[in-house]
């Protein structure tokens, strides 16, 4: 994860601010748009929101509600104590009854979540006006 970001994922850089500001504002500004925090763990947080009526019917139990779920992991990569790098991944994954797992279905172009991403850095930049700034 310590190179640029892959083809059609999101990333910002941050800077002027601690690890777990980035982590806290993520969560408000994830669960703004409809996301469910999933947890942290080891430089990421995962957020995920019901899938969309077409995955559910293409991958899904579509006569029961559906069961497709879109999942976003934010990477906080540090690049020194005080500048982060924030990447996303994003996936479509099925629920399966009884399974140990869920099923990834595909990849979801993550510049899709570049705006997200835009406005954690500047709701930090806000909270923090001196030393928080994005590239």
């Amino acid at each position: 994860m310590g190179g640029g970001a892959p083809n059609g994922q999101a990333q910002v850089v941050v800077t002027g601010v601690l690890e777990p500001q980035i982590e806290e504002k993520a969560e408000d500004v994830f669960s703004r748009h409809g996301f469910e925090f999933k947890g942290a763990a080891d430089g990421h947080v995962v957020f995920e929101r019901k899938g969309g009526t077409m995955n559910d019917v293409l991958y899904g139990n579509w006569q029961d509600g559906g069961d497709t779920t879109t999942r976003v992991t934010l990477y906080i990569i540090e690049k020194n104590p005080t500048t982060f790098a924030l990447r996303t991944r994003s996936i479509a994954v099925r629920h399966t009854f009884g399974a140990d797992s869920d099923t990834e279905l595909f990849d979801i172009q993550g510049a899709r979540y570049k705006a997200i991403l835009d406005k954690i850095v500047k709701e930090l930049r806000q909270e923090n006006p001196p030393a928080a700034a994005a590239r």
